[in-house]
């Protein structure tokens, strides 16, 4: 749970989900960049916001295998 964070440069993020999934809770505003290896699975970007111009962003480098991640 990121929301609360204060991100004052990049971030990269690693996560794997195998038989399960991840629900990963970002800023408002902050940009998101995916990175990721599917295999029957897959990442989701549920923010429903746009990015400010000038935010830093997450980078999330991930692997899905039978299950998900979500970004909330």
């Amino acid at each position: 749970d990121l929301r609360d964070a204060i991100i004052d440069s990049d971030v990269e993020i690693a996560a794997t989900a195998v038989f399960g999934g991840i629900d990963i809770y970002v800023p408002r505003g902050i940009k998101i960049k995916v990175n990721n290896v599917p295999v029957f699975g897959g990442v989701s970007n549920k923010t429903g916001y746009s990015p400010d111009t000038n935010a830093h962003t997450i980078y999330l480098n991930s692997t899905t295998m039978f299950g998900g991640i979500d970004i909330k």
